[in-house]
This record gives C-alpha cells, sequence and structure tokens, in this order.
C-alpha cells in the first residue's frame, strides 16, 4: 500500500512480536505527555474529545502504551498540517471503522458528486401494478429488486433513484416492454460500471495519489484536490455523455440505414 499516508499507517495494527514489544512501553500520563512534546492539559483534552484511548487503571494510576504515544504524535503531526480538533476526530474515526481511503479523506464525495444525494421516493404496490399493468409479474419484480429499482419497505415499495425510475416508465409508456428495459438496464451496468472504475482509477492515479506518497497531506491542499475534483466531474460526465450520443448516432445510422435498405429492397423489380 505505498500510496497510503505513513501517518494513518501508525494506526494499522502491527504484527504480534511489534506489538508485544510495543506494550511492554508503559508511561504514565506525566511521562506520555513529555514523550510526546505536549502537556497533561493537552493530553486529557483529546481523550475527553474521544482522540485517545483511555488508559489501563491500576488502582488510581492510568497507564499508557506506546499506542497512545503513536496517536499523540500523529494528532501532533495533523495539528501542524492544518487540520482542525473536529477533522482529526472524524478522520480517526473513519479509519476506525474501516472506512476507505477516500472516504476518510473527505474525497469520496467530491468523485461521486451529487448522484448518492438523490432522495428517495415510495410507492405502493398498487401504484406500481397500475404503471405496469399486466407486464410486471413476480419475476420481473425480483429482477426490478436485484437492479435496485425497488426495495420492499413493509407495506410499500422504496424507490432508491426516482430519476432512473421515472426514465424506465416514460421509456415503457412509449412501447418498450419491460423485460428489455430490466434486461438492457442489466447490459448497461455491466459495461458503465467498469468505464466508471477506469475513470476513477486515472483521477486517484495521476492526482490523488502523487499527494499521497510521503505523508499526509496538508488541510489546505486537501481542499484544493477536493475543489478540483469538484470541477473536473462536470467535465468527464460531459466526456461520457458527448461519446454516448456519438455512439448512438452511429448505431441508429447503421441500424436505420440497414432496415431503409430491406425496404427499398421490396420495391425493386428484379
Amino acid at each position: 500500500m505505498k500510496t497510503l499516508p505513513s501517518l494513518l499507517q501508525r494506526l494499522l495494527p502491527q504484527p504480534a512480536e511489534a506489538q508485544a514489544a510495543a506494550v511492554a512501553v508503559e508511561f504514565t500520563v506525566d511521562e506520555l505527555a513529555r514523550e510526546a512534546g505536549t502537556t497533561v492539559r493537552n493530553l486529557r483534552a483529546y481523550q475527553d474529545r474521544g482522540l485517545l484511548p483511555a488508559p489501563t487503571r491500576r488502582g488510581r494510576v492510568g497507564i499508557y502504551s506506546t499506542e497512545h504515544l503513536q496517536r499523540l504524535k500523529l494528532i501532533g503531526d495533523l495539528l501542524e498540517r492544518g487540520y482542525s480538533i473536529a477533522s482529526i476526530r472524524e478522520l480517526l474515526l473513519a479509519w476506525q471503522q474501516g472506512q476507505g481511503l477516500a472516504q476518510v479523506l473527505g474525497l469520496e464525495q467530491a468523485i461521486v458528486g451529487p448522484w448518492n444525494q438523490e432522495q428517495a421516493g415510495c410507492l405502493g404496490f398498487d401504484e406500481v401494478q397500475e404503471l405496469f399493468g399486466t407486464q410486471l409479474d413476480d419475476q420481473l419484480l425480483d429482477q426490478a429488486q436485484a437492479l435496485g429499482l425497488l426495495e420492499f419497505a413493509g407495506d410499500h415499495l422504496r424507490v432508491p433513484s426516482p430519476r432512473l425510475f421515472a426514465a424506465g416508465v416514460q421509456l415503457f409508456q412509449a412501447g418498450i416492454p419491460l423485460p428489455a428495459l430490466l434486461n438492457e438496464l442489466a447490459a448497461i451496468r455491466g459495461q458503465v460500471e467498469p468505464l466508471a472504475a477506469g475513470i476513477v482509477q486515472m483521477i486517484v492515479s495521476h492526482l490523488v495519489n502523487p499527494l499521497l506518497l510521503n505523508a499526509m497531506p496538508r488541510a489546505e491542499e486537501l481542499e484544493r484536490l477536493s475543489a478540483q475534483l469538484l470541477q473536473l466531474r462536470p467535465l468527464v460526465e460531459e466526456v461520457v455523455e458527448t461519446e454516448l450520443a456519438r455512439g448512438l448516432q452511429q448505431s441508429a445510422n447503421r441500424e436505420l440505414g440497414e432496415r431503409v435498405g430491406d425496404l427499398l429492397k421490396g420495391f425493386v423489380k428484379p
């Protein structure tokens, strides 16, 4: 994981032997503060705010380990890089919960954009049946659920993406059978997901990774990167939309041209 910031690597579990050696080193609160180059007051403040795990109690004495020292040095490094206490707490919490690096650094939303901000809708079973009529059977309902178009939610159906669902309804009302729509959506997913993965990998490889090669970026650097990603996302969408339009035109010319040619053959005498 060479692109993982070295500062965050301190939070990863250590090999058993190294971990056992680390546990063998113990500090009182005064010793820990001195070793970390901070004050007891700061140490207790970090602990109160959830940045530092509680010590092991031995009677009235709190015993700290190398893990606490590493955490304190990490907090100090992040503070020097311009991160606030609140942002450090969110970062550590996200990391401890096993979230990906993009989530931890707040970059995922900049890459993903507003797609997952769409408000889910809901429909009654009778409303869905009314929309699709007799074409909607149990098998197609299961297929729609597998594609994430509908979710069973008690006495109604949840619609995670009303925009996608509404587009499907309009295509159905235009005359495209429901099975064909669901099968085509599955095929589109199979093509779009690798495409999206390639785009994200390109962005991460050329923009994100260089910033994270050696150390945790400064807060202002991370903000600039997030702003840059937000600006790039509409451009990427425009490229994809333009290429899709070009592909649709080529396919339409080919398919319709062949169909017209077949029709004209019927009027041509041998």
